[in-house]
């Protein structure tokens, strides 16, 4: 038993390439969309970023890192474009 624990090499984790700089552009598309009245950009940002990592999500732990940074990402830029607004207002 231990020897074949042991041959088993272990388990990569997949590490998503970019998400530092879509996470900018992200939450700045977001914040000047809601600002600008047009709230359907949060689905169309969505949209384009499941359709440009599909492919790297085959695992879960990728998905699951995906939409947690995704939604965390989404309300930030929905707060702040919400106290701009009441700034501004």
């Amino acid at each position: 038993m231990a020897d074949s624990a042991a041959a088993t090499p272990p388990r990569q984790e997949e590490i998503l390439r970019g998400g530092t700089t879509i996470g900018y552009l992200e939450r700045a598309s977001v914040t000047l969309g809601i600002l600008a009245g047009f709230p359907g950009v949060v689905a169309v940002v969505v949209a384009l970023k499941g359709v440009g990592r599909f492919t790297e999500l085959a695992t879960p732990a990728a998905r699951e890192r995906f939409i947690v940074g995704t939604m965390a990402s989404l309300l930030w830029a929905c707060a702040v474009a919400g106290v701009i607004r009441l700034a501004i207002w």
